[in-house]
């Protein structure tokens, strides 16, 4: 989608992705397109702990606008000013998902689904949770809202929380051997698609077939996440949608264009979390699948009104 954005709104866009194993390899070569010619002329960055200062102030050394995508943790933001344009005059705008929320969301529809898959079968429903790497401070929200939803419920009890690689390999293998260790758990809560898709595959070909049934989602609204939803695979998929990123490319694009970012009580521009499940899910893909035909130049205030409405307006929540 965000190709489609910038084909309305006249951008060249590039996207570079770089490998997760070296932060600071990712760091370096995120300055080096910083300050090598041709100049871009703003940039966003997703960035890990201790990736942004560096390539922040490269930026502000070329004098390159840019968005910073978090959440950060809250003693790295507090190092670089903790809002746009305080220390940072071309750091124009943040932005993030509700982390947090995203994982108490897809933990309250795990544990409600235990509860009616094993009715009867144990006074207790022991979770246990797949996570990524920590040197993200989206992992420690998600986890904390899975943690808040386990103490709303007195008979649900976390047994033990993982960390590792952010594939449906180590999903699978994390999977398996909290199955053989736990063989009453029967919620595996994981911290995105790709390792819940993992933990659904451990869960098929678990033997056990005298336990409670084993439920698994995922946090990241994917359309392989949603599949799996569709197919029964996971219990649902939660997360905000690429809109956001959408609507930073336009305040961008506007910032460009003399116009100040939209200023509102908070200095973060925040996407609420959309849980996908099995009654929900094919209207939400369809809805998410419609976003390129949206004629994004409407939303820009360069091109139309300053009160031009957002995004988020116009699509409401789901």
């Amino acid at each position: 989608m965000l190709h489609a954005v910038a084909a309305d709104l006249e951008i060249d866009l590039e996207i570079h992705e770089f490998s997760v194993l070296d932060r600071f390899a990712t760091v370096s070569a995120g300055v080096r397109r910083l300050t090598t010619e041709p100049l871009p002329d703003a940039a966003i960055f997703s960035v890990e702990f201790g990736q942004a200062s560096r390539l922040m102030r490269a930026a502000e050394k070329m004098g390159i606008p840019f968005f910073l995508n978090g959440p950060l943790f809250p003693e790295e933001l507090a190092e670089i000013g903790k809002r746009p344009g305080r220390d940072y005059t071309y750091w124009a705008g943040y932005f993030h998902e509700d982390e947090e929320r995203k994982g108490y969301l897809l933990a309250q529809e795990l544990i409600a689904a235990a509860r009616e898959g094993n009715a009867g079968k144990a006074d207790t429903i022991q979770v246990a949770g797949i996570n990524g790497s920590r040197s993200w401070y989206g992992s420690i929200l998600r986890e904390a809202g899975l943690r808040r939803a386990v103490e709303e419920h007195p008979d649900v009890r976390l047994m033990q929380m993982v960390y590792t690689r952010w594939t449906p390999e180590e999903g699978r293998r994390m999977a398996s051997q909290i199955l053989r260790r736990y063989p009453e758990i029967s919620v595996l809560w994981a911290a995105s698609d790709q390792l819940a898709i993992g933990a659904a595959e451990a869960i098929d070909n678990d033997p056990a077939d005298d336990g409670p049934v084993v439920l698994t989602g995922g946090l990241d609204l994917s359309d392989a996440g949603i599949d799996a939803v569709l197919k029964g695979q996971l219990v649902a998929t939660v997360a905000g949608t690429s809109l956001l990123w959408a609507q930073v490319m336009i305040d961008l694009h506007d910032h460009l264009h003399g116009l100040d970012p939209v200023s509102d009580s908070s200095p973060v521009l925040l996407s609420a979390p959309i849980v996908a499940d099995r009654s929900t899910a094919e209207d939400i893909r369809a809805w998410i699948r419609s976003f390129d035909s949206i004629d994004f130049r409407r939303y820009s205030r360069f091109h139309h009104s300053k009160d031009v409405s957002r995004l988020s307006e116009i699509t409401g929540d789901r």
